[in-house]
């Protein structure tokens, strides 16, 4: 055990925090106010100011309740902890960090999935300090992302384990050798000789919490300076949507480097108080099975999931495997992180329904790290929405709806509506000014989940999170995707930066990659990517797909794709891509949520450097 060297009697060390969070009043929250919800929907009544205070409240009203099972292995090798033991840790390690001054100061993270990850959280939380989640340096991959996010953050400290202290020296070389050189503390080492303090610092609402990077699928990652008051706004409006208090077990195997993964992973689950099981992402990609198989075990009623993985599940999971689940337990399965396709929903729907899931259960979602995650979504129990449109109309900047036999169709998923507390219009990117339903503009959003800034790029911040809108008071967060609102619902239509513009029409990249994925199954799901490049008369569409690992093709039939390509796009969209890239697996750069980099990928396009399928000899 990394504790053996901690006093017990740290945990009963007086501090601010240890003073009881205020019991649940008789008044609901304002957040409720309209909803017809119960009062104990949220715990907005609650006197807290972090999300510290609400696990505190957990483990002092139900500290023998199991917080968190982490699966080591992935599948039978258990690791659980309750809430008090949660608390206990959290407290015990931010008694330990106080000779190291961390108040204040940015601690990045390295850590895997589990136990340690999420006490290390709340340990710097009670300590005062700003976490810097990160994904831990395995690969060059993660390395990159790794010294990207030091760089930029500048960490004061970086909080790790025995395990990955032994990599200091292939971090540190990792970076600028300008930077000043962070302290790295290895909590499997930390002893009670190291702490003098007996109180921790006051958590105010508007201290920044989190700085938490973006997935970095249009440019570098940015550091997001989320306060603590964001964190509980987020889980006070997710509440609300989510029905309140109910009976629930959760399951996540999404990064908690992640905003999805560590809001919804989480913070949300200590929030409401239900137990979640976590898996480390990379046992779900190797194997995604193993996320079912969870869900199965221990009759999870709630988890979350992007786009990309449902096809994985379909693709990987055999029949015999998939005779061994029982999905029934689902109620409610939030799916994000990019526009969730209805062609992948139905596929896992017949999938998978004789293991018992509801395609009701389907909750698709909409957010960002600008917003803390959570923007919009589909109210608790209610049925997911999909809107079938002109896709010509759709071209041209506008919904129309048609029925959904008609050759020009083409369905998109509604994103849910606003959050509770939070506020979403349409505006036209140029004129900066509020368009009507059915049109489409970029998306931007108002209220308490939306962060401070960018750290260290105030041009930035300004030009993203000081929007103004005319005859609307308050900031606005611009998002950078577009979309429209139907009767209150979100339809996301794609990124501005991804917006392909031939001969005066839109084209949204992901409908094209839909289209292109579903000529041939020897292209990789989610690896096909559709780009928009310039010259200097116009511009011209590339297509980079990548062939699965076990198909093997010939130069001829290499040609024979291509064509099929281009007639498919031809028939659906009456566009001809002028170039059409094969390459093997792993040749489209992806963000740590799964979305692929398009605009890295068009750089590397342009600049030679993507990798190229070697066809078979003849």
């Amino acid at each position: 055990m990394i504790w053996k060297g901690i006093a017990m009697s740290l945990y009963t060390t007086k501090s601010r925090t240890s003073e009881k969070p205020d019991l649940p009043r008789e008044a609901c929250g304002q957040l409720n106010e309209g909803l017809g919800l119960p009062c104990q929907a949220t715990l907005a009544h609650l006197n807290a100011h972090s999300v510290a205070d609400i696990l505190h409240y957990r483990a002092d009203t139900q500290p023998s309740a199991i917080a968190f099972i982490h699966l080591l292995d992935g599948e039978r090798n258990e690791q659980a902890i309750s809430y008090r033991e949660l608390w206990q840790r959290a407290q015990t390690l931010a008694h330990a960090l106080a000779p190291f001054a961390p108040e204040g100061k940015r601690v990045l993270m390295l850590f895997e999935t589990g136990i340690d990850y999420i006490t290390a959280l709340f340990g710097i939380f009670l300590a005062g300090g700003t976490a810097i989640p990160s994904f831990p340096p395995i690969g060059s991959r993660a390395l990159n992302r790794l010294a990207i996010i030091a760089t930029d953050a500048e960490p004061d400290l970086v909080l790790t384990n025995q395990r990955f202290s032994q990599m200091r020296d292939r971090v540190m070389a990792a970076l600028p050798s300008e930077q000043s050189a962070p302290s790295w503390i290895d909590m499997d080492c930390l002893t009670t000789e190291q702490t003098s303090v007996a109180e921790f610092p006051p958590l105010l609402p508007e201290h920044v919490a989190l700085l938490q990077y973006t997935s970095g699928s249009t440019s570098d990652p940015k550091g997001v300076m989320l306060t603590h008051a964001n964190l509980l706004s987020n889980c006070h409006s997710a509440s609300v949507w989510m029905g309140g208090k109910r009976t629930r077990v959760g399951c996540s195997w999404l990064p908690p480097y992640h905003d999805m993964g560590l809001m919804g992973g989480i913070l949300q689950p200590i929030y409401e108080g239900f137990p979640t099981v976590l898996i480390s992402p990379s046992y779900f990609v190797q194997r995604p099975w193993r996320w079912l198989d969870a869900v199965s075990r221990f009759r999870v009623t709630v988890t979350i999931a992007p786009n990309f993985a449902f096809d994985l599940c379909i693709e990987s999971i055999t029949d015999e495997e998939k005779g061994l689940l029982d999905l029934s337990s689902i109620e409610e399965i939030y799916c994000g992180a990019e526009p969730v396709r209805q062609s992948t929903l139905d596929r896992f729907a017949e999938h998978f329904a004789s293991t018992g899931f509801k395609a009701r259960s389907f909750s698709p979602c909409y957010g960002l790290a600008e917003a803390t995650v959570f923007v919009t979504g589909k109210p608790v129990d209610s049925p997911p929405i999909t809107f079938n449109t002109d896709k010509d109309e759709l071209a041209r900047g506008r919904l129309k709806l048609v029925a959904p036999e008609n050759l020009a169709a083409l369905p998109l998923v509604s994103s849910g509506r606003a959050a509770p507390g939070n506020r979403v219009v349409i505006v036209d990117p140029q004129k900066h000014r509020e368009i009507e339903d059915g049109q489409i503009g970029e998306i931007w959003v108002q209220g308490g989940n939306v962060g401070v800034g960018y750290w260290g790029k105030p041009e930035d911040s300004i030009a993203h999170f000081h929007a103004q809108l005319p005859a609307i008071s308050g900031r606005f967060m611009r998002t950078g995707d577009l979309g429209a609102t139907l009767d209150g619902e979100l339809y996301v239509t794609g990124r501005i930066k991804d917006l392909i513009i031939i001969a005066g029409r839109n084209l949204y990249p992901h409908d094209l990659e839909l289209c292109i994925q579903n000529v041939d199954p020897r292209l990789r799901a989610n690896g096909v990517v559709a780009v928009g490049v310039d010259n200097e008369q116009e511009e011209w569409l590339a297509v980079i797909a990548e062939i699965k690992r076990r198909a093997k093709l010939s130069a001829l039939e290499l040609e024979e794709l291509r064509q099929h390509i281009t007639a498919a796009l031809v028939s659906e969209f009456g566009i001809s891509p002028k170039l059409i890239h094969f390459g093997p697996v792993g040749t489209i750069p992806i963000t740590t949520s799964g979305k692929a980099r398009r605009q890295s990928t068009k750089l590397s396009l342009v600049k030679g450097t993507l990798a190229c399928y070697t066809p078979l000899e003849q």
